[in-house]
């Protein structure tokens, strides 16, 4: 039993010549006697192939997992220790009733019982109480202690804390029915969403059990993934992020037919439904053994040809090998690809209609897959409402500052603008998530407060880049300008060129800085398109502020930039401002062109050092 086995004694009785139908109406004490020993029947739990690599990227990414499974406690806590549930070195405490003043206990969880509900006691235990619960707590966290509770146990201590009346506890033993709804009063959830965080393992539980189970995570403010294929038996697992505090749940071992359990995934927060098909599961687990074995020995012969002279012979010894190796690989690819063939025609069950996710396979990984996805959709759409409300900040401050003006935009402007933005947001979302997930995680909304002080930050750097080159560009204006008349025809002058270089600077710097990457999701650099796209605008918008290609610039209706210094009658007319005068000063020393290069490439290094300040202050 210290492996998790289910161990049967095996026995049998001559019942003579008159056979079974002369002992139907006996007595079962009166048939089972002197009965002649036949040996032990031991059944083991296959852990599917993955499981154990799945909960240890899981817990290394920041979530918890929980198993619940209608299967006995030394079972369950044995598979729950073997996949890395439970700790290796962590002692199993199981919750028990009988302790001092009628309490709870946890009690050490017995090695020698046969299994059938739980472990047998030893020593005084640890108390169950609200006042102990942030030291067992400290226990669970360090490792050294884990946590189960079976069923029948867990509607008692429900039961103790809605009162414990006759009423209910008749109500509890009568039905199934009843006993939900004592698990379901206001008290007895209340208890139950203190206690169930620190349990690790929820053992025999019916499917009402584990209903309760995922409804009091949901109470403790948790954030539940419920992943099972809907039946009572077998190993399940409940996952969740520590972070946001909320439960998962997943399946590792045998799953036996038995009724439909969908009340869990319906209260969980997402509900997964994957199949069970033990033949197939059987198929797969003898592929993948012989793969895992053809790698040992490839290990095996490199280590030898390292130390090994190597001849003839052995080269001759080589290519045999390889022949059969080949054949092993070749029959152990076909049987899982015809594994997969077979699920494709499985019949989903209940739980499948419950959940809202179903997968066809019969893995637990798509729990880590749902996380990985769900992270890198989540972060996309946090840089999409960032770069959408900066963008739209930016723009309106422009058409604003051309509206007083009198000034336009082109119509070739706002159609090369609006292709930037286009083909930058499609590169975005071609953002792939990571393979290892991270144990920190990203804001929970748009309406973060980091994600309203990043905008907010970044919109003042863009602001004061705007305001700066429009002082800059009022000292070229003429009030006879053709290209000032609001409803005449569009000519290009020095503000509307100006100003839409800048917009379309802040535009690309909006994508630059506001790109997540890791640890959710694939780096700039790795984003290729992305990548070279933002490159290529840099090159663009400096080529054509530095008129390089006068071409360029005619195609984007750009009017020829300053080389020289403002007229002498529009700086008499603006000394009254002495940020005018300072940009003034600065337009003469260094030249028009060069001062808004210089401005440009600030306001890259101020959002680019904006965001990044606000993500050490939240700490990302």
């Amino acid at each position: 039993m210290s492996l998790g086995r289910r161990v049967l004694a095996l026995a049998y009785r001559d019942l003579g010549p008159a056979g079974a139908g002369g002992w139907e109406k006996s007595k079962r004490d009166e048939v089972e006697r002197d009965l002649t020993f036949a040996g032990l029947l031991v059944m083991d739990s296959p852990l599917k192939s993955d499981s154990r690599k799945v909960v240890r990227d899981l817990r290394a990414g920041g979530q918890d997992v929980v198993m619940v499974t209608g299967d006995a406690l030394l079972t369950a806590a044995e598979v729950a220790r073997r996949v890395g549930i439970v700790p290796p070195k962590a002692s199993c405490y199981e919750l028990s009733d009988g302790g001092r003043d009628g309490g709870f206990v946890f009690r050490e969880l017995g090695r020698a019982d046969d299994g059938g509900g739980g472990g047998g006691p030893s020593g005084e235990g640890l108390e169950c109480d609200a006042a102990n619960y942030a030291a067992l707590r400290k226990m669970r966290e360090r490792g050294s202690a884990a946590f189960c509770a079976t069923g029948d146990v867990l509607t008692r201590f429900g039961l103790s804390a809605a009162g414990g009346g006759g009423a209910y506890r008749s109500a509890a033993a009568s039905s199934s029915d009843d006993e939900r709804h004592v698990l379901q009063d206001p008290a007895a959830r209340k208890a139950l969403a203190d206690l169930v965080p620190l349990v690790s393992v929820f053992a025999r539980h019916a499917p009402r059990h584990k209903e309760a189970v995922v409804a009091a995570f949901n109470e403790a403010g948790r954030h539940t993934l419920f992943c099972g294929d809907g039946t009572n038996d077998g190993e399940e697992v409940l996952l969740f992020p520590k972070e946001c505090r909320g439960p998962f749940v997943s399946r590792f071992g045998r799953i036996a037919d038995s009724d439909t359990s969908v009340g869990a995934l319906k209260k969980a927060h997402v509900g997964v439904s994957i199949i069970s098909v033990p033949d197939v599961e059987k198929k797969q687990r003898a592929a993948n053994e012989t793969l895992d074995a053809v790698r040992a020995e490839d290990k095996k012969k490199n280590r030898k040809k390292k130390t090994d002279a190597g001849g003839r012979k052995s080269a001759r010894g080589g290519s045999a090998g390889r022949k059969s190796r080949a054949e092993r690989v070749e029959e152990s690819l076909r049987a899982l690809a015809e594994a997969d063939d077979e699920l494709d025609f499985v019949s989903l069950g209940n739980a499948s209609v419950a959940s809202p996710f179903t997968t066809r396979k019969t893995s637990v990984r798509c729990c880590r897959d749902i996380l990985q996805q769900g992270r890198c959709a989540l972060v996309t759409m946090l840089q999409i409402y960032k770069i959408l409300g900066v963008n739209c900040l930016v723009t309106a401050l422009v058409l604003t500052a051309l509206h007083q003006a009198g000034v336009k935009q082109g119509d070739r402007q706002m159609t090369a603008e609006g292709l930037v933005v286009a083909g930058m947001f499609l590169f975005v979302t071609r953002g792939k998530p990571l393979s290892k997930l991270s144990p920190r995680s990203p804001p929970s909304s748009p309406l973060s407060s980091e994600t309203l002080v990043s905008m907010a930050g970044q919109f003042a750097v863009h602001l004061m880049t705007i305001l700066a080159v429009t002082f800059m560009a009022d000292l070229y204006r003429d009030d006879y300008d053709p290209s000032s008349v609001p409803d005449g025809p569009f000519n290009p002058n020095t503000l509307n060129t100006s100003t839409f270089l800048v917009t379309v600077l802040a535009t690309v710097n909006t994508f630059l800085v506001n790109y997540r990457g890791r640890p959710f999701m694939q780096d700039l650099r790795e984003n290729k398109l992305l990548y070279r796209s933002i490159q290529i605008c840099y090159v663009v918008i400096f080529a054509c502020a530095l008129d390089i290609f006068p071409p360029l610039n005619q195609l984007l209706q750009l009017s020829t930039l300053p080389a020289t210094g403002p007229p002498a009658e529009n700086l008499s007319s603006n000394n009254s401002s002495l940020v005018k005068n300072m940009i003034a000063e600065s337009v003469e020393l260094l030249g028009y062109r060069t001062l808004l290069c210089g401005i440009m490439c600030l306001d890259t290094c101020l959002v680019m050092a904006v965001e990044k300040g606000v993500r050490v202050m939240f700490q990302e």
